[in-house]
């Protein structure tokens, strides 16, 4: 009898690890997880492009009208050379403003 005891608590001993059930279940919870969340990502950094695109071209506008009114010269004849060679827009604004091709904008035209 006391054998068998032995032998069953040997036996019935309880195992460590996962069984390979429970390893598929949770891919399968972390590939959901990762579908619900990637397309998110990707529609966060297209609005936040879209914010920065838009400051951007509200500094370009805010920057113009600063420099023709120092100047003393209609908004219509800024561009972004002169912004940039009067340092009223530093070389990273200079840079994308171009990318974008955001010139200021005088009223409704793109002056070019």
């Amino acid at each position: 009898m006391k054998r068998l005891k032995r032998f069953l608590k040997k036996t019935a001993a309880p195992q460590k690890g996962f069984t390979l059930l429970e390893m598929v279940i949770v891919l399968a919870i972390i590939a959901l997880l990762m579908l619900i969340v990637i397309p998110n990502l990707n529609a966060q950094r297209e609005t936040a492009a879209k914010r920065s695109d838009a400051a951007l071209e509200q500094v370009v506008n805010n920057q113009a009208e600063m420099y023709a009114n120092d100047k003393g010269q209609a908004i219509e004849n800024v561009t972004l050379e002169d912004l940039h060679n009067d340092q009223y827009l530093n070389d990273d604004q200079f840079n994308r403003a171009q990318k974008m091709n955001k010139e200021p904008n005088h009223a409704t035209s793109v002056k070019k």
